[in-house]
């Protein structure tokens, strides 16, 4: 416990160190912001494109637009700047070799993918955290109907979402020469879970429906429970790959 301690404080001050959690706070402060009021400013644009003379019936937006904008730009941006970010937390150091003095020190190779592995989920749950609450609070103000009772459902299944893809991106970090090639593994693996949202019969097994179907649970036209499957492979295959994650840096020459 005191190694994982000792190492994750060196994580954070690396993070900080290089600015990486400015980055993330204000690129998830920014989306936050910017979901409300996108929704709110969109209808406006609309009628301002139309040509002069042309009239069309725009819908008033509702709670139901901030959170749609909210779930499309943090699986499509926000998600996508952290992966970016990290996608070098583990082979860079393999790369340099910058961890063979703390290993000849004591440190344990399982407490460094532990270590680096928690970093990430923490990171990945402050900043949807972060980014959850100003836009909340921004929709509640600008939005002020019931259009949205179900919120909570809707936001674990993003979270426990991230925290497999996060599993992934420590995986390709270990498997691959260079940060970006694991990258290139994460989004192969993204691709591929998005392509089989297309198979709806298995949406109550798929880990990848709790990335795409956050809406109908917002409006309770989907019960959460119903994809208990799917929140149990999802659970499983973090651990799976974690343990994976452990066991291939366990053996890699440093």
């Amino acid at each position: 416990m005191k190694q994982l301690i000792i190492f994750m404080k060196k994580e954070i001050f690396e993070a900080f160190k290089t600015k990486k959690l400015l980055i993330i706070a204000v690129s998830f402060l920014a989306l936050g912001i910017m979901n409300p009021l996108i929704a709110k400013l969109t209808p406006e644009i609309m009628k301002s494109t139309l040509p002069k003379g042309i009239s069309l019936e725009i819908p008033a937006p509702t709670s139901l637009d901030s959170w749609s904008q909210f779930f499309k730009n943090i699986n499509q941006l926000g998600l996508i700047v952290l992966l970016i970010l990290f996608c070098e937390i583990l082979a860079r150091e393999i790369e340099t070799g910058s961890l063979i003095n703390l290993l000849t020190k004591g440190l344990s190779r399982t407490v460094i993918v532990l270590c680096k592995q928690f970093f990430l989920w923490g990171v990945w749950t402050v900043a949807l955290f972060l980014s959850f609450i100003v836009t909340y609070f921004y929709t509640k103000f600008y939005f002020p109907d019931d259009l949205s009772p179900a919120i909570f459902p809707a936001i674990f299944s993003l979270w426990l979402f991230g925290l497999l893809m996060f599993a992934v991106l420590l995986l390709g970090s270990a498997l691959a020469k260079s940060g970006f090639q694991g990258l290139f593994l994460v989004l192969l693996f993204y691709g591929g879970g998005i392509f089989s949202t297309m198979f709806t019969k298995i949406d109550y097994y798929n880990p990848f429906a709790l990335s795409t179907k956050n809406m109908l649970f917002l409006q309770e036209r989907a019960d959460l429970g119903d994809f208990l499957p799917a929140i149990a492979l999802t659970t499983l295959l973090t651990l799976v790959i974690l343990w994976l994650s452990i066991k291939i840096f366990s053996k890699k020459r440093l």
